[in-house]
C-alpha cells in the first residue's frame, strides 16, 4: 500500500549535499513543491552548508523519540526522499547496528511479525488513538528492545515498503566504484589517482569491499541516482544512474561576478598581478607529505614559484577550510581558477569559478567525457574549462597570464555556461519533471 501526502509534489532532502539541495529546494518551492532540507550531520562539513529547515542536533530533536516522531510524520508529509553522499542513504540511526545480529528464534519471529504489521499500517491510524507523540515514544522503546533484530537500514526499507520514491546524489570517486577499477582509468602522467590519495589505505573510507557493499545497497533502494563526471563503472554502470549536472547547482546571485568584496577580504595584490586561485576543502585530512593531494596542490605550489622566478607577476591564492559563504570573496578577486590535473573532472571549486565568470583549468579525462556524451552531449560540447595535464599546465598558465583578453573571453563563456547548466533555477525546472515522473510512476 502507499500513503498519500496532502501534497503529491513533496520532497524531503535528508542530509546535506554541500549547498546543492538547499538551493534546489528553495527554487522548487517557487514551482509549487513542498520542499524541505533536513540536516542529520554533525560534521566538519557544516561550513559548506548554506541552510536547513530542520536540524536533528537542535534542542527540539534532542531525544531519540523526537527524531523518530519527525521521521514518522515525514512518512505522511513527503512522497520523495532525496539523499546524498556515500553511506548517506540513512534517516534514523539511533537504533541501527548496521546489521541484524539476531536472525532466528521465537523473539525474532515475534518482532518480525510486529514490525511487518506496523509497516502495513498508516501511522495516522495508530496515532489517531494515542497521538503521534505517544506513538513515537512507544515505538522508540520497542525499537530499542528489539534493535538486535532490526534489518540494516530499516528506516530506508520502510520507505520502500510504503512505495516512497528514493533519489540519491552521488559524491566522490569511491561512490559505488572500487579502488581497483578506479585505478584502471588512464591518467596523463601514468600515475593512478588512487596512488596519491590519502584514503587508499583507509578501508573504513575506501576499499573494494566497502565500495561494492555500498554500491549494491544504494542500487537496490534508490529509484533514481544523480551522478556527474563520467565515472561509469561497477555499480555506476546502471540504468538507475543518470548524468545530471544541474543537480550540482549554484545560486547565480550569490556567486555574482560583481559581488562587493568586504574590506577585510581584500587581497593585498595590485590589479596588474595575476592571481591564481586554488583551494582544497578539508585540506588537513586530504594531504600527505609534500602537499600531495588529488587536487594537485603539490604541482601548483612549486609551479607558481617557478613562474615568479621567471619574471611573471603572479601569486597563488591558496585557501583551505574557509566557509564557502566567505571564500567566494577570494574567488571573485582571482584571475584564474585551477583544479585537479589527474583526477579527470572538476567539482565545486570550478563550478563556483565558472559562475563567477573566471577562466578555469582542470584535466578533463577523454573517456569520461565520452561517457557523459551519451546522455548530455550538448553539455560536453559546451564545457569552457581549459583542460591541462601536469606536463602542459605551465604552458597553459603562461598563455592565460600573458593574454588578459583571452581570460576575459573564457570568463564570459564560463558565466554563460554556468547559468545554462548549473543555476538553481534551471535545476528546479529539470527536477520538477524528474520528480513528477517518479511520483506519476508510483500513482499509475
Amino acid at each position: 500500500m502507499s500513503y498519500t501526502s496532502l501534497n503529491e509534489k513533496s520532497i524531503l532532502y535528508v542530509g546535506q549535499a554541500y549547498y546543492y539541495h538547499w538551493y534546489l529546494s528553495r527554487e522548487l518551492r517557487k514551482l509549487g513543491w513542498k520542499a524541505d532540507q533536513l540536516n542529520i550531520d554533525r560534521s566538519e562539513d557544516q561550513r559548506f552548508y548554506h541552510g536547513q529547515d530542520f536540524n536533528f542536533f537542535e534542542k527540539q530533536f534532542k531525544k531519540r523519540w523526537q527524531r523518530l516522531e519527525f521521521y514518522l510524520n515525514a512518512l505522511n508529509d513527503y512522497e520523495i526522499f532525496h539523499f546524498a553522499n556515500k553511506e548517506g542513504i540513512r534517516f534514523i540511526m539511533d537504533y541501527d547496528l548496521n546489521k541484524c545480529k539476531v536472525t532466528d528464534g521465537f523473539v525474532h519471529r515475534l518482532f518480525v511479525f510486529i514490525f511487518e504489521k506496523i509497516l502495513k499500517w498508516d501511522i495516522r491510524n495508530i496515532s489517531r488513538f494515542i497521538g503521534i507523540k505517544k506513538t513515537s515514544q512507544l515505538l522508540s522503546i520497542l525499537l530499542l528492545i528489539f534493535k538486535n533484530h532490526l534489518p540494516y537500514r530499516w528506516d530506508i526499507l520502510l520507505l520502500k515498503k510504503l512505495n516512497k520514491r528514493i533519489v540519491y546524489s552521488q559524491n566522490g570517486c569511491h561512490d559505488g566504484v572500487t579502488q581497483t577499477t578506479f585505478s584502471n582509468w588512464s591518467t596523463p602522467d601514468n600515475i593512478p589517482v588512487c596512488d596519491i590519495c590519502v584514503n587508499r589505505n583507509k578501508p573504513e573510507i575506501c576499499s573494494d569491499e566497502n565500495n561494492m557493499t555500498w554500491g549494491k545497497f544504494r542500487n537496490e533502494v534508490a529509484d533514481y541516482q544523480c551522478t556527474y563526471g563520467g565515472n561509469r563503472a561497477d555499480f555506476n554502470d546502471s540504468p538507475l544512474v543518470h548524468e545530471t549536472p544541474w543537480l550540482y547547482c549554484i545560486d547565480p546571485d550569490f556567486w555574482d561576478p560583481d559581488l562587493p568584496v568586504p574590506p577585510n577580504n581584500k587581497l593585498p595584490f595590485g590589479d596588474q598581478t595575476v592571481k591564481i586561485y586554488h583551494a582544497v576543502g578539508n585540506f588537513h585530512s586530504r594531504v600527505s607529505n609534500g602537499n600531495v593531494t588529488i587536487k594537485s596542490t603539490h604541482i601548483y605550489i612549486p609551479l607558481i614559484e617557478q613562474l615568479k622566478a621567471e619574471g611573471h607577476d603572479v601569486e597563488l591564492i591558496f585557501f583551505n577550510d574557509v566557509p564557502s559563504k566567505q571564500v567566494r570573496y577570494y574567488q571573485a578577486q582571482a584571475d584564474i581558477v585551477v583544479d585537479m590535473l589527474t583526477y579527470g573532472f572538476y567539482g565545486a571549486n570550478v563550478r563556483e569559478g565558472l559562475m563567477l565568470g573566471k577562466p578555469c583549468v582542470c584535466y578533463l579525462r577523454p573517456e569520461w567525457l565520452e561517457n557523459m556524451r551519451k546522455e548530455i552531449p550538448e553539455y560536453v560540447d559546451e564545457i569552457p574549462v581549459v583542460s591541462a595535464t601536469p606536463a602542459t599546465i605551465k604552458e597553459v598558465l603562461i598563455d592565460l597570464i600573458m593574454n588578459p583578453e583571452k581570460r576575459m573571453e573564457i570568463g564570459r563563456k564560463s558565466r554563460e555556461f554556468a547559468l545554462k547548466w548549473h543555476s538553481s533555477k534551471v535545476a528546479a525546472e529539470k527536477f520538477d519533471k524528474i520528480y513528477s515522473d517518479l511520483t506519476n510512476t508510483v500513482n499509475a
